[in-house]
């Protein structure tokens, strides 16, 4: 694998990280450290801590657990002519006080980590005993792939090599929890904060060993029952555990131990390198167990082995808020009955080799084609940019996706604080990657929006301050009240999401509530550059057609809000966009480039369609804004934020970066982005990045969110500069972003940004992907 980020496990600790903004609402989503996660799109995710623990499970399809559960882990064993050695393959000890007998973890120092999206690797050497162990792992996430990518199944290569110059003895073990019949406790019930923890139901247990002269597994289940043909609760289903057996590995399986007891079944194992097989006496019914498999070596001097583990969950049901079931995209090639876990791992034994190969020429590709790496100047930021550029693709898998197996919908969330699937404000930076790489998937998401363009809902809805205080009075004030208690979706307006785990993705979409989206003046506009951008790089005239209608819906609906008829929509004094914390009035730079950006499309798009009266309406439209927006806003310098503001925005030119990146007819004149571009790096720049609005004479704007660092939107502006001939300034911000994210602790984990004071907001975020628009 390409070893892209790595790190000594002792300096883990060493790392100064940055605490949350707010220690009430982020903190629970302050987990460090994440490491790289294993599991496909949409089958729930286990994350691995670079110390080599599991220590994150996103098991419950968009939902944060983060837990140590000892019990899931690797063991090792090593025996030379002096003595015996037995160790966890961890380089952090356990807080749990059960399984007491469990080898102790490695000293951190004696261990390594590494990773690139989808693989990790671990390397564990203590200088006092024989073998270096090495753990390569990954799951089959592979690009234009709709199958595999799906799949729940992780892969644990292990490569044992003997350091001596005499023959050794060396095993590794996997033991797991049978997490199955499992439940899960909200921690934070409310729209937002998708924060839960494991109910660990005690209950009838059913653990068979299946071994056959390839592979020695563990499948653990419930008991009792009648076998249906679906699975009908969330944690119905198997798991399985295997070790690949050979003639150079012995292997040896135990099929129960008490997650609660002493670990004694693994006394056999530290003694002798072979799990005994025997079951804790007087097995108890309402109990909760796990299981583990174990591969046994012996090496001559300098002689290397493999080992390889395999681990798959076939837990086909999602479970969301408002009672709904759904099943998981997998079992579009496996039956739902939950019982395939066998099954699965026979296909993992049978097709890993060929997917680590696929992961090591896809990113050996990324690596080797990467026209921005190749702009860079020196050879440190071209390795920021390819670690940061394919490690942010952790976020595909492990942003709460949701893959329906139905209807073929998928959801990436928003992040964890903020549980909302697919935020259009937010996918307008963050959906680069699925469009490169999973094209299909994209354009589904598109035409879901597009689907719920014109229609509404018109359940009462309490917005903001009033959706979290039922009791709090309306305001009297007809303007006032409409903004805090409304309709859920009227007609025409795009929604802000496809749904929240909370309620019913995908048939409730906008379950957002902190302002009311239906006036804002963003999505609308972000709708019909996401829709047209997938037909550029897809050149899917069908799907071009087939959102055509919504396209011209969401611009007719969105045409209605320029209320004085100069133009250009006027924003409403509320925070009516992305920046929901920062209010603009009349005409602003955002959302007035935006809407620029978005005429300009509609006339290209109906060229494309034939459709001339609608391109020549749009070429009338577009002129008449593009004066306004320069009479009301240009000042010589930039674009002023909005009517009566003269503060600096970082985010001004979005639009116009769209423009940029679908290489269509400008809408701005090249002069005056290159003197925004330059006002912009030269006046908002500082030690944490770019910061999103300083006023005119350098000090802090009033809104807390005009005086935040956001990463995505700084990868979109170092898009914007290399577009625009500033290589020097995007490399800066590059670098910068690089030493943050890998440097505070922040990997695997990328937060929304956090503010000039080093307080972060918001971890396990969307909009860093923007960091693939600098590959388009």
């Amino acid at each position: 694998m390409h070893e892209l980020f790595s790190i000594n496990c002792a300096d883990l600790a060493k790392i100064k990280k940055l605490p949350p903004r707010d220690q009430g609402h982020y903190l629970p989503f302050n987990t460090y450290p994440h490491g790289c996660p294993l599991g496909g799109f949409g089958a729930g995710t286990i994350g691995r801590s670079p110390y080599g623990d599991f220590n994150i499970w996103h098991i419950k399809v968009g939902a944060h657990i983060a837990e140590e559960l000892k019990a899931c882990c690797f063991h090792v064993y090593q025996r030379d002519s002096r003595k015996t050695y037995a160790r966890t393959l961890t380089a952090r000890p356990y807080t749990d006080t059960a399984l007491r007998n469990f080898a102790p973890p490695f000293a951190a120092k004696h261990a390594r980590y590494a990773a690139a999206y989808p693989k990790a690797k671990y390397v564990f050497n203590d200088p006092q005993q024989p073998a270096e162990i090495t753990c390569e792992q990954y799951s089959p996430v592979l690009p234009h792939n709709y199958k595999e990518t799906s799949y729940p199944v992780a892969v644990f290569e292990h490569t044992v090599r003997n350091k001596t110059a005499e023959k050794i003895e060396v095993a590794l073990a996997m033991s797991w929890a049978n997490l199955t019949g499992w439940g899960f406790e909200d921690q934070r019930p409310g729209v937002q904060d998708n924060w839960f923890s494991f109910i660990k139901n005690n209950q009838n247990r059913r653990h068979e060993l299946r071994a056959d002269k390839k592979i020695t597994a563990v499948i653990m289940g419930n008991a009792g029952g009648k076998r249906s043909r679906t699975a009908r609760h969330e944690m119905d289903g198997e798991i399985g555990l295997a070790v690949l057996s050979d003639e150079a590995v012995k292997t040896s399986a135990q099929t129960y131990f008490y997650l609660q007891g002493s670990g004694a079944e693994f006394k056999s194992f530290t003694q002798t390198g072979i799990l005994s097989g025997q079951n804790p006496p007087n097995l108890l019914e309402q109990q909760n167990y796990g299981a583990a498999v174990a591969g046994k070596v012996i090496l001559q001097a300098g002689e290397t082995q493999k080992i390889t583990f395999l681990l798959v969950w076939d837990l086909p049901v999602m479970h969301f808020g408002a009672g709904v079931n759904r099943y998981k995209y997998y079992t579009r090639f496996f039956d739902r009955g939950g019982r395939n876990a066998h099954t699965l791992l026979q296909t993992a034994a049978r097709q890993y080799p060929g997917w680590s190969q696929k992961i090591d020429e896809w990113q050996a590709e990324i690596i080797r084609n990467s026209q921005t790496a190749k702009q860079l100047k020196n050879e440190k930021s071209r390795q920021n940019y390819l670690k940061m550029l394919i490690n942010e693709l952790y976020f595909l898998a492990d942003g709460g996706s949701c893959w329906d197996a139905q209807t073929g919908s998928f959801g990436l969330l928003e992040c964890f604080d903020y549980p909302f699937y697919e935020t259009l404000d937010v996918r307008f930076y963050g959906s680069w990657p699925l469009l490169k790489f999973w094209p299909e998937i994209e354009l589904k998401i598109m035409r879901d929006f597009a689907a719920n363009i014109g229609r509404s809902n018109p359940q009462m809805t309490r917005y903001h301050f009033h959706a979290e205080d039922p009791l709090l009075p309306l305001p009297k004030n007809k303007a006032a009240r409409l903004l805090c208690y409304d309709r859920r979706k009227i007609a025409g307006a795009c929604p802000h999401d496809l749904g929240s785990p909370k309620q019913a993705p995908f048939t409730s979409p906008t379950s957002y509530t902190w302002q009311n989206t239906n006036y804002w003046k963003d999505l609308n506009a972000k709708f019909i550059l996401l829709a047209y951008r997938d037909y550029i790089f897809t050149g899917n005239r069908k799907f071009l057609r087939g959102v055509w209608p919504a396209m011209r819906q969401a611009l007719a609906y969105l045409q209605k809000m320029d209320k004085d008829k100069d133009g250009v929509p006027e924003n409403s004094v509320y925070p009516d966009q992305t920046y929901d914390n920062w209010t603009m009035s009349g005409v602003s730079a955002y959302c007035g480039m935006l809407w620029l950006a978005a005429l300009r499309v509609m006339h290209s798009a109906a060229k494309i369609l034939g459709d001339a009266p609608a391109g020549k309406k749009y070429a009338a439209w577009l002129a008449k804004a593009q004066k306004t927006f320069d009479q009301k806003l240009w000042n010589g310098k930039y674009y002023n934020f909005s009517t009566g503001s003269t503060d600096i925005m970082a985010d001004q030119l979005s639009g116009q970066w769209y423009i940029a990146l679908l290489q269509t007819e400008p809408i701005l004149h090249n002069s005056k982005i290159l003197s925004a571009l330059k006002t912009i790096y030269r006046s908002t720049r500082g030690k944490w990045g770019l910061l999103s609005g300083k006023k005119r004479n350098g000090q802090m704007v009033e809104a807390e969110q005009g005086r935040d660092i956001w990463v995505g939107t700084n990868f979109a502006l170092c898009s914007l500069f290399l577009k625009n001939g500033l290589r020097r300034e995007a490399e800066k911000i590059l670098n910068l972003m690089a030493e943050i994210i890998y440097r505070r602790g922040f990997f695997f984990r990328t937060p929304e940004g956090w503010d000039a004071n080093g307080h972060f907001t918001a971890t396990m975020y969307m909009r860093p992907n923007a960091i693939w628009s600098l590959e388009f």
